[in-house]
């Protein structure tokens, strides 16, 4: 890349001289009231955790293409690498001064970073000019899946194509407040090349885009976004939504809009070699109608030696003698990039250098290392990385694992709990009474299609689990006060109340 410069809002265009320059005025207020955001270097950390940023399209006619959504990344790319090669301080300025950085690349090196294969550089000036223009809905998803900012915002507020001595060349300008957005690493997918050659469709490209933001949550799941979220993310403002006169949207051809896109671009994104996962869909319904759309990433059965596949293998190996394992290897892999885990690599030998010199030691290189990335890929320097700081986030980090994995002991040893107490309970009832209830129950569940049907040739007894779920939910669903019956103390039925329950037992024992 050739040398970055910067202009402030309203500067002087002259520095721009040997392009064809379009600018937008950045007289746009903040996208985020400054009393509810924190902006730490990176965007790191906000009261509401963000899960991931959406983008679509406002303008029903001006929609994206492939090769526009492929050049929004690679603009992302470049400006996340040309960020972290300042000085310190420099996101500060950004976020005080509203000062917006000129980035000026090779637009042959733009495509490649998009994976646009090709030498036509009016098609790649077309695309930009697109990307100029369009005006874009920014929706912020937390880990709730609910949206906390839904805003609206230009992507490029300066394009110069390069004329003359300068041509092959472009800049590009962003918003400071969408750039403080795009600085955040694990707000966008990781690119790959290699992921990319793969994916032959806007709806198959946007799949991964968005669904590849969530790979690195311990469930392994998307969040359970509205079916209308899903659409427009995949098509833009299509056919298949409907918007009433308040902006609410509605679905319309649901099975249309699944068997023509969705399926292909599932099928798409996990026949990509290079990604270690494929996707499987959960339907969220309510009533008849499908609401939401949940994505679980489902691992490959593929060899350790295919992943990552591009990689040198002393970097694998180094991974490998700080205790991660194949599958491990594989996520950092496909929600790093190469260039910020060799960076950490090398931060990780020079702080145990630096420690070592004053008699201390890092006591879990593993999770320091863990801390590290993190830092890296938010765009801290050495000089930043101070021990005492990544000793505290790698405690509070294990503090987080050790406190889930507590959660999920608890919560299995409640389903077993009940699912002991009700199977207990059904079996000392009045066997005509058993009998009566489990008729009404294969009655009404051969009328829903026949769910339970092949676990009940495995018998009714107290050992078979899966039939006894179904029947305990069937049952709180459709006849509440037999379950109670059945399910007579609060803390059988509820795991607040077991959890409280244990405590007192405890204390009695």
């Amino acid at each position: 890349m050739a040398e970055q410069k910067e202009t402030p809002p309203g500067g002087d265009a002259n520095v721009a001289e040997g392009y064809a320059l379009q600018e937008r005025e950045l007289t746009q207020p903040s996208l985020f009231p400054t009393e509810e955001v924190l902006l730490p270097e990176a965007l790191r950390s906000m009261r509401k955790a963000v899960a991931a940023i959406h983008t679509v399209p406002t303008k029903p006619d001006v929609q994206h293409t492939l090769n526009s959504r492929r050049l929004f990344d690679a603009c992302v790319l470049v400006a996340q690498i040309d960020i972290r090669r300042r000085e310190k301080g420099f996101l500060d300025r950004v976020r005080s001064e509203r000062i917006s950085p000129m980035f000026e690349v090779r637009t042959s090196e733009l495509a490649r970073l998009g994976g646009i294969k090709g030498s036509n550089l009016e098609r790649i000036h077309s695309e930009l000019q697109r990307l100029y223009e369009m005006s874009l809905q920014w929706n912020l998803v937390g880990e709730d899946a609910s949206t906390i900012w839904n805003m609206q915002s230009h992507f490029l507020s300066v394009i110069g194509i390069g004329k003359g001595a300068k041509r092959g060349l472009v800049r590009f300008s962003l918003d400071p407040e969408v750039l403080l957005l795009v600085l955040e690493p694990s707000n966008w997918a990781t690119l790959s090349l290699q992921v990319m050659e793969g994916l032959g469709t806007e709806a198959s490209y946007s799949l991964y885009q968005n669904a590849w933001r969530y790979l690195g949550t311990n469930a392994k799941v998307t969040a359970a976004l509205p079916t209308e979220t899903w659409v427009e993310l995949l098509l833009g403002k299509s056919g298949y939504l409907e918007y009433g006169p308040n902006g609410e949207k509605k679905v319309v051809r649901y099975g249309d809009f699944k068997r023509r896109h969705l399926l292909d671009a599932m099928e798409r994104v996990n026949s990509v070699a290079a990604l270690g996962y494929t996707l499987s869909l959960k339907e969220i319904k309510s009533g008849n109608r499908v609401s939401r759309l949940q994505f679980k990433f489902e691992p490959k059965k593929v060899s350790q030696s295919l992943l990552p596949l591009t990689w040198p293998k002393d970097v694998i190996t180094a991974l490998e003698h700080l205790g991660f394992g194949p599958d491990e290897v594989q996520d950092i892999s496909q929600s790093r990039s190469f260039e910020e885990v060799a960076e950490s690599l090398v931060k990780l030998k020079a702080a145990e250098d630096k420690l070592k010199a004053t008699g201390r030691r890092i006591n879990n290189k593993k999770a320091y290392f863990q801390g590290i990335l993190v830092n890296v890929a938010a765009g801290a320097s050495l000089d930043t990385l101070e021990h005492e700081r990544i000793e505290a986030e790698v405690r509070a980090q294990e503090e987080k694992i050790a406190a889930q994995k507590r959660e999920e002991r608890l919560r299995e040893g409640f389903d077993r709990y009940r699912a002991e107490s009700f199977a207990e309970r059904l079996f000392d009832w009045d066997e005509g009474k058993r009998n009566a209830l489990i008729a009404k129950f294969e009655e009404d569940d051969l009328k829903r299609g026949g769910v339970a049907k092949g676990f009940v040739r495995k018998g009714w007894n107290p050992g078979n689990g899966p039939l006894m779920a179904l029947l305990r939910d069937w049952l709180m669903k459709h006849d509440p006060a037999g379950g109670e019956e059945l399910l007579p103390y609060p803390h059988q039925r509820s795991y607040e109340s077991w959890l409280a329950w244990r405590l007192d037992t405890a204390g009695d024992s």
